[in-house]
């Protein structure tokens, strides 16, 4: 498994895969921490700073050949933002915790890239053929961002373990090492019925797995809210820190703070979107309580969904440890807003039901 050492730039450059998706302006490199870098401020001044995809400032991603031309950056590593919706290229990233035989399975899958990850795990890069994208799967490479390996969970909700495996599909990096499977062949999904049969079982089965998530995704999509503002004026700041300031979130507060990272086998983002749902489930139902108070009632009506949705993101950055994601804007929000979001989403469309 540790056989295949770093190559140069050109040979990486030179897969056909690589190749087809050298121009576009989604490159950069990753530092130490698997933390992708703004790419044109590396090129100008060899600094690092996190690369921040805000639609108020300039794009830091690059072209590869941008990248290839500096030789300080030979045994760099590479990274790439997927975006499956527009070029229907997906990754496969098995983790170095994975079982060896699932580590084989996916160096031998019948992708056009295969790559060692940094501690062990394994890349595959697939371009999908149009041919293979039907009405069942469509919504993978248009909605989904990563599917994530189902784990099981112990009696309390917590996860026995990590994923073994994820699927990105859109708006994620995925960092190469350029420890590439070199006399591996490219897979030719049109020409090679056994490599095409291959996708399209693989395909399948993550429908199949995805198939409860879908629905509570569907579920969640009945009651979306507007995007939220970053910043609110002064008064409606002040009225949702008085509605958080009820005594009635004493219990919220309590709550949100018990499960920690390593409840969720260290998966900052799941145990972010834990602690949300915890917290979205108490500023739902003290609303209510509020609305049917008559010392709380002013302030509890003019409130509305979207500031209900602030509201968890002022108590989920007090609940979480800061790190570096935190930085990161999903639809023009920062992350812990945008998680919050998305956790009064999934709980109103989950209280509605029961």
């Amino acid at each position: 498994m540790n056989t295949y050492p770093m190559v140069h730039p050109l040979l990486f450059s030179r897969n056909p895969l690589i190749t087809h998706l050298s121009d576009d302006p989604n490159w950069t490199v990753s530092d130490d921490k698997k933390r992708p870098v703004n790419a044109k401020v590396l090129l100008e001044t060899y600094e690092l700073f996190n690369a921040k995809l805000d639609e108020n400032r300039e794009w830091p991603l690059v072209t590869l050949p941008e990248l290839d031309a500096d030789e300080n950056l030979d045994g760099v590593n590479r990274a790439y933002w997927l975006r499956a919706r527009e070029n229907r290229v997906i990754a496969i990233d098995v983790e170095p915790i994975a079982p060896q035989w699932m580590k084989h399975q996916v160096l031998n899958f019948p992708a056009q890239y295969t790559e060692l990850s940094k501690n062990g795990g394994v890349h595959a890069l697939i371009l999908v053929p149009e041919s293979l994208i039907n009405d069942d799967n469509r919504y993978l490479f248009d909605d989904l961002s990563v599917f994530k390996e189902p784990v099981p969970k112990d009696q309390n909700g917590k996860d026995l373990r990590s994923a073994f495996f994820e699927v990105i599909f859109n708006d994620h990096y995925i960092t190469f090492t350029k420890r590439m499977l070199t006399e591996k062949p490219c897979a030719d999904y049109e020409n090679d019925a056994a490599a095409r049969q291959f996708l399209e079982s693989f395909l399948t089965n993550i429908l199949i797995m995805d198939r409860k998530k879908k629905a509570d995704r569907e579920l969640v999509r009945q009651y979306q809210i507007d995007m939220i503002d970053r910043e609110m004026d002064e008064q409606k700041q002040a009225d949702i820190r008085s509605f958080l300031a009820l005594e009635i979130f004493e219990k919220a507060r309590k709550k949100s703070i018990e499960r920690k990272a390593h409840d969720f086998a260290g998966d900052g983002s799941r145990y972010e979107m834990s602690v949300a749902n915890t917290i979205a489930y108490y500023v739902i139902q003290n609303h209510k309580i509020a609305l049917d108070t008559e010392s709380w009632q002013n302030l509890a009506e003019s409130l509305s969904e979207k500031d209900l949705a602030y509201a968890i993101y002022l108590m989920l950055k007090d609940a979480v440890p800061h790190r570096e994601k935190h930085d990161e804007y999903r639809f023009d929000m920062p992350w812990l807003l945008f998680t919050s979001k998305r956790a009064y989403e999934f709980v109103k469309a989950h209280l509605s039901k029961s």
